[in-house]
């Protein structure tokens, strides 16, 4: 099914966006701070969009179970200082899964029936 490839790339794609933006805020750009946290809230729907059509697709179980620990990430993230060391390694940390994520939704897609 390629609703859950779609799903996840967008969030994927949504999490880099918002981690060059972040970047730009911590130096100091001015009127990124806004966009950084529409970003982050499009990521956090993205993701959950992904879950859940994943969770609903028996062929998408790998998608699920790779993508399902970055919500620990993204809920803790914000209550981490901005522009600290911890939360830019928290945020780097969504790598695995949301990378992980989107190769195991579209090997579902290129290898399915």
């Amino acid at each position: 099914m390629v609703l859950p490839a779609v799903l996840v790339s967008a969030a994927t794609v949504s999490w880099a966006a918002n981690c060059a933006v972040g970047l730009a805020a911590w130096r100091g750009r001015r009127g990124s701070h806004w966009q950084h946290h529409a970003l982050y809230v499009s990521t956090c729907t993205w993701t959950l969009l992904a879950l859940a059509a994943s969770a609903v697709n028996s062929r998408s179980r790998t998608t699920t179970a790779v993508l399902a620990p970055a919500l620990l990430p993204l809920v803790v993230v914000p209550r981490v200082r901005a522009g600290g060391t911890g939360h830019v390694l928290l945020a780097a940390s969504l790598a695995p899964p949301f990378l992980g994520a989107a190769a195991a939704a579209w090997a579902d897609v290129v290898g399915g029936d």
